[in-house]
C-alpha cells in the first residue's frame, strides 16, 4: 500500500486544460460587461429618469427655456431719477431728513422714455410717500424694504394711468441716508 501511495504521490498533476485561456476569456468578458454597463446604464438611466440624472436632456431643457424667457425679455436698463429725493419729517419734535438717490428697472426702451416723460409726477408722488414715514420706519431693514416696494408700486400704477404700455419691473435704492 506504501509503493502505491508513493506513486501517486511522484505522479505529476495534469495541467488543467486552457486554464490560461479560460482566465483570459472570464477577464475580458469581464471587461466588456463593464465597459457596456458604463455605456448602456447611463442612457437607461437618461430615458427613465431625466430630471434625476444629471447632464440629461430633462435640466438642460428647461434651463434652455428659460434662456428663451431671458432672451424674450432683454438686457435691463436702468434709469436713475436725478437728483436724489430729499424729504423732511418730524421725529419726536426734531425735524429730520432723508435722501434717496433712486433708479428704476424695465427691460424696454418704451418704459424707460415713459418714466422719463412722467418723471415729475412719479418725483412728486415718491415724496409724498416717503415724507409720511417714520424714523422707525426708515431704520431697518423691514421698513426700507416695505418703502422700495410701495414706491415700486406708485411708479407702476403712475405709468399704467398714462402709459398702459410701459412696464417697470424694479426700483432701486442706490443711496439711502437719514439725518
Amino acid at each position: 500500500m506504501a509503493a502505491e501511495e508513493s506513486e501517486a504521490v511522484a505522479a505529476p498533476a495534469e495541467p488543467a486544460k486552457g486554464g490560461l485561456v479560460k482566465t483570459l476569456g472570464i477577464a475580458v468578458g469581464l471587461f466588456v460587461l463593464m465597459l457596456a454597463s458604463q455605456l448602456v446604464g447611463p442612457i437607461l438611466a437618461c430615458s427613465v429618469l431625466p430630471d434625476l440624472v444629471p447632464g440629461c436632456g430633462g435640466a438642460e431643457t428647461a434651463a434652455s427655456a428659460d434662456d428663451k424667457v431671458e432672451e424674450e425679455k432683454g438686457p435691463p436698463i436702468y434709469l436713475p431719477l436725478d437728483p436724489a429725493l430729499v424729504v423732511s419729517f418730524e421725529d419726536q419734535g426734531a425735524v429730520r431728513f432723508l435722501q434717496v438717490t433712486v433708479e428704476v428697472m424695465a427691460r424696454a426702451d418704451q418704459a424707460i422714455e415713459a418714466v422719463s416723460t412722467h418723471t415729475p409726477v412719479i418725483r412728486n408722488n415718491l415724496l409724498m410717500l416717503m415724507g409720511g414715514k417714520s424714523l422707525a420706519d426708515l431704520t431697518n431693514r423691514e421698513g426700507k424694504e416695505m418703502l422700495r416696494t410701495a414706491a415700486l408700486a406708485e411708479v407702476q400704477s403712475i405709468l399704467e394711468e398714462f402709459d398702459s404700455e410701459a412696464n417697470i419691473e424694479d426700483l432701486y435704492f442706490t443711496s439711502f441716508v437719514v439725518q
